[in-house]
């Protein structure tokens, strides 16, 4: 058994496995470069324990096979599948190697049928249990990955390797506590392993316990000052502590280096509405190229609005013209909120015509949208069209979301009209979707009017 350790603890320096496209993601473990190659190369050797007992011809045949693995793969791997035809009673070991071979040639399928063959001859088999773990998690089947490397577990792995990667899947099935747990774990094996610190930090801050996670991150800073993602999600605990201008600095140094994003240009960029500096705020998103701001409209339009109904109409101007013009393609929402904000320009310009036509063209792209409806209602009863204005407050009635605001102001248009009676009935509907004092006390005022 010792003679086939050696022959199989070999590196393999010529093989490069697919880039990993989710590289950047915290805490994720080492599924595609060097250090784990070298760990998996490491498991084509065999354990004194956990493994199946091989036969004197099974011990000679690896003897065999063993050279080829490293020298030509495929021809090893064309030898295994010779051997494992469905009459042949071979050992898992030989399922084991062969679904390595597999899994390093990138024929997955292949592998995770063998490594299942591997287990169903050998319980436990522990490797083979672990090798299947990472193949599932590589392959975002986190619940498959979780219950096999947990078995690992089980069956006495105690590496780090086989922690981490536990605890990522349970972090992505939403295993909170037993993540941090199976972290804790990792960390203790492997504690300069930055990618089980960065899943622990990931895990509090899932968990909302974002107090806890600074000073991890703060750590992993210490370790690694280049890395930007610590300190966008640094920046990212602050603001869910309500420490924005710690916050703001930290975005300011990321664009500052010339790192920032999108992301992290919105953030800053609200950050500056809420502490009241509109400007700056405005100066923020304008840093953008417009191609930007568009990937990121419905953001951007809502945050024009924000400016809005804070009064702040020259910075809304500012913002709202480096959108540029509506563009067809985008999703219904947001040229319903652009067309709802040319109007609300409109009607600060005293242009009534263009508000007007404006309302129109969004109740034409959106014919149910209750608060165009409510707008041009208010528009028509400003005018005394009154007729008009109920055409639309009644539409606007099939709006559960503005159904209470139609009501109160077609409500308010009939007592403009002195039809009390058919106002009360409205402001009684109201008064059941939203009760107030104010309301009721309205109420009573319009009783008054009717009994006079």
């Amino acid at each position: 058994m010792k003679t086939l350790l050696a022959i199989f603890m070999f590196s393999w320096t010529g093989f490069v496995f697919a880039q990993d496209p989710e590289a950047d993601e915290m805490g994720k473990p080492d599924l595609f470069g060097p250090e784990f190659q070298k760990r998996f190369t490491a498991s084509y050797g065999v354990l004194e324990d956990r493994e199946p007992e091989l036969q004197e011809l099974e011990i000679s045949l690896l003897e065999k096979i063993g050279p080829m693995v490293e020298e030509n793969p495929e021809f090893a791997k064309s030898m295994l599948e010779g051997m494992l035809g469905e009459e042949t009673p071979a050992t898992a070991s030989f399922n084991f190697i062969l679904a390595n071979l597999y899994f390093n040639g990138g024929a997955l399928d292949d592998a995770l049928a063998e490594y299942e063959r591997a287990i169903e001859k050998f319980p436990t088999f522990r490797r083979a249990w672990k090798n299947l773990g990472m193949l599932k998690t590589r392959r975002a089947d986190y619940e498959g990955g979780m219950k096999a490397l947990v078995r690992c577990i089980e069956l006495g792995d105690t590496s780090p390797d086989t922690y981490g990667s536990a605890a990522y899947c349970h972090l992505r099935v939403g295993n909170l506590m037993a993540a941090e747990l199976a972290y804790n774990a990792a960390v203790v094996l492997e504690p300069n392993n930055n990618e089980w610190v960065e899943g622990k930090a990931q895990a509090m801050m899932m968990a909302k316990r974002y107090k806890e996670a600074l000073p991890l991150l703060e750590e992993l800073l210490r370790r690694d000052p280049e890395k930007n993602i610590y300190r966008t999600y640094q920046a990212n605990v602050y603001v869910e502590t309500e420490q924005y201008f710690k916050a703001a600095q930290i975005f300011e140094m990321i664009e500052a280096f010339g790192e920032g994003t999108m992301d992290t240009r919105l953030q800053l960029a609200n950050i500056y509405s809420l502490e009241g500096m509109y400007g700056l705020s405005v100066d923020t998103y304008i840093g953008a190229n417009r191609s930007d701001l568009v990937k990121r409209i419905t953001e951007v339009l809502l945050s024009v609005r924000f400016l809005v109904e804070k009064g702040e109409m020259e910075e809304a101007r500012r913002l709202f013209e480096k959108i540029g013009s509506l563009d067809t393609y985008w999703k219904l929402e947001d040229r319903t909120r652009f067309l709802l904000l040319q109007s609300a320009f409109a009607k600060q310009d005293g242009n009534s015509e263009l508000e007007e036509a404006k309302l129109v063209e969004a109740l034409e792209t959106d014919p149910l949208n209750g608060e165009v409806l409510i707008l041009l209602g208010a528009l028509h009863s400003e005018r005394g069209e009154k007729a008009k204005a109920m055409y639309y407050f009644e539409r606007a009635f099939g709006s559960e979301k503005h159904e209470y605001d139609a009501l109160i102001l077609a409500s308010q248009a009939l007592i403009d009209d002195k039809r009390f009676s058919e106002s009360l009935d409205l402001l009684q509907r109201a008064l059941l979707k939203e009760p107030s004092s104010e309301l009721k006390s309205l109420i009573n005022q319009v009783k008054q009017a009717l009994i006079q």
